[in-house]
């Protein structure tokens, strides 16, 4: 990516980019820009470690005077699906033990396994109470967690 294409629009994009020399997957939860670069964190879809750290997402950069930087490597997927960000009343932990009490209600031990099985989506919580998931069919995703799930808000992101 180049950083002039950095902008509001990517965030809740799925991507892929590179963190300690290998490809990654990810959700783009934040962007930064100054007069010398653009910064791009990404969400990943699960924890890497690294020496005797764990890390659940990391900055891509480019400077914008030239381009060299991370950035470079990252790369936008699933750009025919949508994407949402959503607050749930209670926190997701609280929800995934709703999971563990009733298995035989979603046959998932968790929010996450259950929305990452559903045909091609993807659940990256973004913090206690909040996530953004990519579906090629939200339609049914939405009813399902309002239904099923204590959900404060929906906001759709473009």
């Amino acid at each position: 990516m180049k950083p002039t294409e950095v902008n509001n629009s990517i965030i809740g994009k799925r991507c892929k980019c590179i963190f300690t020399g290998m490809m990654v997957t990810g959700v783009i939860e934040e962007i930064t820009k100054d007069q010398h670069a653009a910064h791009v964190k990404v969400r990943f879809d699960e924890p890497h470690v690294w020496g005797n750290e764990q890390f659940e997402y990391n900055w891509s950069f480019a400077r914008l005077s030239d381009g060299f930087g991370s950035l470079r490597h990252l790369e936008i997927i699933d750009d025919k699906y949508q994407t949402i960000r959503v607050t749930f009343s209670k926190t997701i932990r609280e929800i995934d033990r709703d999971f563990v009490r009733d298995y035989t209600k979603c046959q998932r031990v968790n929010l996450k396994e259950w929305v990452d099985n559903y045909e091609s989506s993807r659940f990256t919580q973004i913090n206690e109470v909040c996530a953004i998931i990519t579906t090629g069919d939200m339609s049914y995703l939405k009813k399902w967690l309002v239904e099923n799930t204590l959900v404060k808000s929906i906001e759709e992101l473009i």
